[in-house]
């Protein structure tokens, strides 16, 4: 069943439920105090951004398919082979279904290492070998993460890459992009973009980005790891040729899916049948022999040699399933009133600033917001929040240097000492910010929270300060006794050993 089955209240009672159904959020976790008492407090999971949680039914349907149907793909000798690669096929569909794939012209393949291993395997199936004329130049976004911007300079080199500018607000430079597409002209051969900003947020007008691409005669990359959690896709909007999206690339661990893989979904033509773009193996092939190798016809079967990984597949697809019953455009509406209530308690809270445009009406942004508070090094801000208030937030650069460094407005002489050894680099005013990223599971408590949490540790800066040492990469570790793990291989072992 699609989502245009169910009316709105059926869809909205889903997604309530979705959002309550997840692993981890629930035990109380031991928290300091200025007083040194201690307490617990319910965990607030504001990184979903680096890793999402992982939905119980997810958990159940891995556990259901470990009873029933356990086996290695790609094999029709008995049921549990046949039924594993039919969820894996049907995996494929569902996630191509959500970013609103074409079949007929698109492939979804899977890859290992999330999303950098779909924009390393395009990078290379695009250029194949240096290019040394004709389209030979990429444009990428400064917003990029590096999994969208190191893949281009290894395939046509640094000197082909051309970076499209951000403006102070956070948004793209859209008049730098037209004059980079005027003054290569038909040297551009890929443009490559994020959906959204693992930093501020900010969504990007990709149709309107692809139509100006595709004007000039370039193809369309749109990194989705962000935006698929997030908004909705479509690859193939109805009636817009131009605005069609030429590839997209998701991360599966992103999408509520831990553990899972990264998908690129795109057109087929660009993977020709005499070459495998990615690593070669088994399953890759017809037939082998001494003399002659003959490799698969089918596109995802050539470029996924060996065992997948079977149970992120089939997270993935649980998930994308779960989504497309719900409806991205349900995500979307609850997020948009999370980031409104984020924005306005923080723009309240003495000393923090946000990144990136607070107009939201103007600059639409998903659930990820980046801030500083006053002078306080980013990693002590992140450290405070978990160790006094149980809030799990990421700090530094995000594998976004270059945007972060705009956003800043980066002094040279700060960023020339951070680009020596880590030892020599000034740590307290080391380059980052502290990022609070949302779920589907994240609540209007989960923002009070953090509202709560900036507040006092903006109240008590010098006595926290006082409490931390920092390590020579910039770390802040608190002075006191340090918390038992809540998980570790040896302690699970132990128990087993032990009959427990």
């Amino acid at each position: 069943m699609n989502t245009h089955a169910r009316n709105i209240h059926e869809r909205r009672a889903l997604l309530s439920r979705f959002g309550r159904e997840f692993l981890g959020l629930h035990p109380p976790t031991p928290v300091r105090t200025l007083d040194g008492a201690g307490a617990t407090r319910r965990k607030v999971y504001l990184d979903a951004t680096a890793t999402s949680l992982m939905p119980t039914p997810v958990w159940a349907a891995l556990d259901r398919y470990f009873r029933l149907a356990c086996a290695n793909s790609h094999t029709h000798a008995h049921a549990a082979g046949r039924e594993t690669t039919a969820a894996i096929e049907r995996a494929r569909e569902l996630v191509g279904e959500l970013v609103g794939w074409d079949p007929s012209v698109d492939v979804a393949i899977f890859t290992g290492n999330g999303a950098t291993g779909a924009a390393n395997l395009l990078a290379e199936a695009l250029f194949p070998a240096p290019p040394t004329q004709g389209r030979d130049v990429v444009l990428v976004s400064k917003m990029e993460h590096h999994s969208n911007m190191l893949p281009w300079m290894r395939a046509v080199g640094r000197d082909r890459v051309r970076f499209i500018d951000t403006s102070p607000d956070g948004t793209l430079d859209q008049a730098c992009y037209r004059r980079l597409l005027e003054a290569e002209g038909a040297r551009v051969a890929v443009v490559a973009v994020t959906g959204v900003s693992n930093v501020t947020g900010i969504i990007n007008p990709v149709h309107e980005l692809a139509r100006t691409a595709h004007r000039a005669g370039a193809e369309i990359v749109v990194d989705a790891a962000q935006a698929a959690p997030h908004v909705p896709l479509d690859m193939h909007p109805a009636g817009d040729p131009d605005g069609a999206l030429d590839y997209v690339i998701v991360s599966g661990h992103k999408l509520y899916a831990p553990g899972s893989r990264g998908v690129l979904i795109g057109r087929r033509d660009v993977f020709h049948e005499d070459r495998v773009v990615g690593g070669v193996g088994g399953g890759a092939v017809d037939m082998v022999s001494t003399e002659e190798v003959r490799w698969k016809a089918d596109v995802a079967a050539r470029e996924e040699a060996g065992t997948p990984n079977i149970p992120g597949t089939i997270a993935l697809g649980v998930v994308a399933g779960m989504l497309r019953e719900i409806g991205m455009d349900l995500v979307r509406e609850h997020e948009v009133a999370l980031v409104d209530d984020a924005l306005g308690r923080l723009s309240r809270v003495p000393g923090v600033v946000v990144y990136g445009s607070a107009d939201t009406a103007r600059v639409p942004r998903a659930g990820v917001i980046a801030f500083n508070v006053r002078d306080l090094p980013h990693g002590l801000v992140a450290a405070a929040l978990w160790d006094y208030f149980a809030i799990a937030v990421r700090n530094d650069c995000f594998c976004a240097q270059p945007y972060v460094k705009e956003q800043l407005q980066l002094r040279p002489d700060v960023e020339s000492s951070c680009a020596s050894e880590a030892a020599a680099c000034d740590v307290e005013h080391k380059p980052g910010m502290v990022r609070a990223s949302f779920g589907v599971f994240t609540t209007r408590d989960d923002v009070a929270a953090l509202d709560e949490a900036l507040t006092f540790i903006a109240a008590h800066a010098g006595e926290l300060r006082a409490r931390y040492v920092r390590s020579a990469g910039g770390d802040f570790t608190h002075t006191g006794a340090a918390d038992a793990p809540a998980f570790s291989i040896d302690d699970v072992v132990a128990g087993w050993a032990a009959g427990g």
